[in-house]
């Protein structure tokens, strides 16, 4: 029996004695922790974010993350990836996992990490892990030393040979969740991470593909996890990649907001459309839940090419950082980095961005931080009558009220909107905005993609 093997089978042993001893985890309704509202989360692919792309190369930002006004980042997937891949494709994704728990040595050592999440910590900073739950590469230990944990097409779950792909990725190997020792062993994966590393969370790949009772990872597994971790570390973040009611709290705290996504993709000719989806996730989700905004992440385009430029992605950042959600930063948004479609692997070139676009991220990080109306407030949405092309809405909170006004679309936008009664308005100009100055009336005129935010003291009722 090698190390590795023997370090696996040993935490393994000790998560099957402590969730063998929790029968209640199945039916028991533990209390989701509220994510906290305030956050401004930062996604870092390590192997692109630095020109050596390894840990230390984040640990030497995150200075300049807390400058910017960062307070959670996100490391995406920080385990080996497929090496060989036994004869199947390599697709160089770091959602191919090789080993549940060891650290890529191409980004560091275990050290290294440690060293990371303390000097964040230092900082004020939560960090999480990305895992990938639902699939492994073809090179993982757990296709021969465990081919019962995976799904097979002939039902023999002792044949490595018949063990199905995951979706249509025939780069990594589907998980079966019907075997109750594969529950198990990545619970302890789990608080493995949790002990040894001392990390805040984690955020969870593919949660609920395909949706519904289909799932590949059923829905009281999900709940099972939560549970079982919250026993090791009571407060900790769980980020799901769903976004479906029946797992809101159960146990994700936190999950995307995909309907915005995709609608302010959409909003240069529909801006109605991101008000509807924003309602959308107040009719259909628990009050209590939180959605995390976004404009652009590993999976998409880079956001100033979707946007339409550096306009447009400072006028759906405005949107994301002052309604009711969480806002997500991927990193090379804050410098308006250009390059690299979908899954990049290209290094961020930190040297060619727009020099006012830290500024603007900065200031309008500030704003967020600075007003509780904007953190924690409630939204009011007002009807303008145009639309198509402009949002219109009011926060209010903490003894203050936010009005924001956004052109989406890339024509001049003229119309009227009734802002609430009161003359005492006073426009916030965010840095390397390159708009302004406007006026709080009942009428507005704004140019492509241009914005206006005022703030004023909420009036006595």
């Amino acid at each position: 029996m090698n190390s590795w093997f023997r370090k696996v089978a040993a935490t393994t042993l000790l998560s099957l004695t402590a969730f063998s001893c929790m029968p209640h985890l199945a039916t028991a309704a533990s209390p989701a922790l509220l994510w906290p509202t305030d956050s401004v989360i930062y996604t870092i692919y390590p192997s692109i974010f630095s020109a050596k792309g390894d840990l230390p190369g984040v640990t030497a930002q995150l200075d300049r993350l807390k400058k910017l006004g960062v307070n959670t980042i996100w490391l995406m997937p920080i385990t080996p990836s497929a090496i060989s891949n036994n004869g199947h494709p390599n697709v160089g994704s770091p959602y191919s996992v090789h080993d549940y728990f060891a650290v890529n040595p191409s980004y560091g050592t275990p050290d290294d990490l440690r060293t990371l999440v303390s000097a964040a910590h230092k900082r004020g900073i939560k960090v999480l892990l990305d895992e990938v739950l639902n699939h492994t590469s073809w090179d993982n230990a757990l296709i021969t030393e465990h081919p019962e944990y995976y799904v097979h097409s002939d039902g023999d779950a002792k044949n490595p040979a018949t063990i199905e792909m995951a979706f249509t990725y025939s780069d990594v190997a589907q998980l079966n969740y019907a075997n109750p020792d594969l529950r198990k062993y990545m619970v302890g994966m789990l608080r493995y991470w949790i002990t040894n590393y001392k990390v805040d969370g984690f955020r969870f790949d593919c949660v609920n593909n395909p949706d519904g009772p289909n799932r590949r990872i059923p829905a009281d597994f999900w709940r099972e996890m939560g549970d079982a971790v919250r026993q090791t570390k009571p407060d900790v973040l769980l980020l799901g990649e769903e976004a479906t009611p029946d797992l809101a709290l159960k146990p994700f705290s936190l999950d995307y907001a995909w309907r915005l996504f995709d609608a302010l993709k959409k909003s240069a000719t529909n801006a109605a459309g991101v008000q509807a989806a924003w309602q959308y996730e107040k009719d259909q989700y628990p009050a209590e839940m939180t959605h995390m905004s976004m404009q652009d992440n590993w999976d998409s385009p880079r956001d100033v090419n979707v946007q339409g430029g550096l306009a447009g992605a400072r006028a759906a950042a405005v949107f994301n950082f002052t309604n009711t959600d969480v806002p997500l930063i991927y990193n090379g948004m804050e410098i308006g980095n250009a390059a690299g479609e979908t899954n990049p692997h290209g290094a961020i070139d930190w040297t060619i961005g727009d020099p006012q676009m830290p500024k603007f991220y900065q200031s309008l990080i500030q704003l967020r931080n600075k007003n509780k109306a904007i953190r924690q407030g409630g939204l009011n949405w007002l009807t303008n009558s145009a639309p198509a092309q402009v949002l219109t809405y009011v926060r209010s909170g903490g003894g203050s009220e936010v009005l924001v006004e956004i052109n989406l679309s890339t024509t001049e936008a003229k119309g009227s909107v009734p802002i609430p009664e009161g003359s005492d308005w006073k426009e916030i100009n965010l840095d390397g905005a390159g708009f302004g100055p406007h006026t709080a009336g009942t009428q507005f005129t704004l140019a492509p993609k241009e914005f206006a935010i005022f703030e004023r003291r909420a009036p006595k009722r």
